[in-house]
């Protein structure tokens, strides 16, 4: 059986877990809800050990990558993915960035510094811009009285649904 090990199941990598198991593979996870505990050294060693594929979904901490930090050397030979985000590119000042554009101009110092070592591995990298689905959109927020308007000329917002991000790292 083909098995997916993924670090941080949350929101995002939960829609992604769910289907890679409509396709038969087990998921192994670490997270709130998770199979595994992050700090459970030895269980997440046997379970890394038995998956081809991980994916990591979890933020950097201000010191660096957790993952990479604890679990890295338990990595080689496998097909790795990452979850990191658009905010890596820092201020475009209206410009359309691609896969292509320099990181590491932003205030987000330790997404971006992850983000290249991950690279650096070979990992998938998808960057994110902000994530709605299921409890996460714009009509939940102004349900909930939780909405905020932006009014800024020429203002553009990427946004993508979850199950897009699921579809993405499946194929």
């Amino acid at each position: 059986m083909k098995r997916l090990f993924i670090f941080g199941f949350g929101y995002t990598s939960a829609r992604v877990a769910a289907l890679f198991a409509q396709h038969g593979w087990e998921v192994v996870s670490t997270g709130r809800n998770g199979t595994l505990s992050f700090d459970d050294e030895g269980g997440v060693r046997v379970a890394l050990a038995d998956a081809g594929q991980l994916l990591a979904a979890v933020p950097p901490a201000a010191d660096g990558d957790p993952v990479l930090a604890r679990y890295g050397d338990a990595l080689a030979g496998k097909w790795l993915g990452y979850l990191s985000s658009t905010g890596v590119y820092g201020d475009a000042r209206g410009a359309w960035v691609d896969e292509s554009a320099p990181i590491g101009t932003s205030r987000r110092t330790a997404r971006s510094e992850a983000d290249a070592l991950w690279l650096e591995r070979g990992a998938r990298v998808f960057r994110l811009p902000g994530i709605y689905g299921p409890g996460r959109s714009a009509l939940d927020r102004v349900r909930d009285g939780a909405a905020h308007r932006i009014a800024i000329p020429d203002q553009v917002f990427s946004r993508i649904h979850v199950d897009d991000i699921a579809q993405g790292v499946w194929l």
